[in-house]
């Protein structure tokens, strides 16, 4: 499902220019307005000792992206785009080559807010059933609850739910009393007589101190040649007061195709700030599955030291019972 191309990395590299251009066009226009566009950059990078591998400085994630806004009497559109760089910059570990090949476009979308809620088309994009739904127990850097760990590696791979996805059509209702839905189809394989090959849905609430969601997503048989669907649903909760967070978010996942069985995981994790500057997070997971050889469950803690808004420090461990134990610590820097 990943993308890889040497064209994507040209767009992202002419973007910029493209849209100036597009910009300073538009500029005597009453009719449409193009934002000149903001750029972005956020690296986590430092050094990682996982079980049985050697000592190893390496980039976590490194993105740079852009976003801006399209004004006009009949729509307003936001536009993303966000290339991970971390795989060509660690690649050369692994003997790859370090180049084109190893930048892996991140997200590339158009949003367009109406009255009647807001459609977002990605042919790439950073999943929202993830963010809304795992954020509660997402709280650090290596081990990250998702099931991706080629684009952007984990330490924790309890987890079923991928961080990133193709070819998505969207529609998230207006934000009522703390309340938004949001429906979701995936069109993965072009050649196999099903449009939708993933269905998406879920239910969020998220006002003031307590946050509340859950969801679900089907991946139609045709994908793997399977008898029956892959549903994946979750449940999620969080509370957030003087500086404590505390939330957990517990996954099933029934008729999973291939050989890992059906399972659940249950995640909980909470952090404390001991002022401004530091603070202490702790999680545990734990999988059960039909598959007892897949049976897992682990800890992780991280301190972090933020310097302002832009700079963070961080050391984070995890012990699993199967899974391999990790000690990594780092530095993250966002503008």
């Amino acid at each position: 499902m990943k993308k890889y191309t040497q064209p994507l990395l040209a767009l992202s590299l002419s973007a910029p220019l493209l849209i100036s251009q597009m910009a300073y066009a538009a500029d005597d226009s009453d009719e449409v307005t193009v934002s000149k566009p903001k750029f972005n950059f956020f690296t986590s990078l430092g050094v990682l000792n996982v079980e049985g591998k050697d000592f190893d400085p390496e980039s976590f994630e490194t993105e740079v992206g852009l976003s801006g806004m399209v004004k006009a009497k009949e729509f307003k559109m936001i536009y993303n785009l966000t290339a991970e760089l971390s795989g060509a910059i660690n690649s050369q570990d692994t003997g790859s080559t370090g180049g084109s090949d190893d930048i892996h476009i991140k997200e590339v979308n158009a949003i367009f807010p109406t009255a009647f809620g807001t459609i977002v088309l990605a042919p790439r994009v950073v999943s929202g059933q993830n963010k809304d739904l795992y954020s509660n127990v997402d709280l650090f850097e290596y081990n990250e609850t998702h099931s991706n760990t080629t684009a952007t590696p984990t330490g924790n791979t309890l987890y079923g739910q991928p961080s990133e996805g193709d070819d998505l059509i969207a529609w998230v209702s207006p934000k009522y009393k703390g309340i938004k839905l949001v429906a979701a189809a995936l069109s993965i394989n072009e050649d196999n007589d099903k449009d939708l090959d993933v269905k998406a849905f879920r239910a969020v609430y998220d006002q003031g101190a307590f946050n509340f969601g859950i969801g679900t997503v089907i991946t139609n048989k045709k994908l793997a040649s399977s008898d029956e669907d892959y549903t994946r649903s979750a449940i999620t909760a969080g509370y957030k007061i003087d500086g404590f967070h505390v939330g957990a978010t517990y996954e099933v996942n029934d008729d999973t195709f291939g050989t890992s069985g059906d399972y659940n995981t249950l995640g909980v994790a909470s952090r404390y700030y001991f002022d401004d500057e530091y603070s202490l997070a702790a999680g545990y997971y734990k999988k059960d599955s039909d598959v007892e050889a897949n049976d897992d469950d682990g800890v992780v803690l991280q301190l972090k030291k933020e310097v302002g808004k832009n700079v963070s420090f961080w050391v984070e461990g995890a012990s699993y019972d199967k899974a391999a134990d990790n000690f990594a610590m780092g530095v993250n820097l966002r503008y």
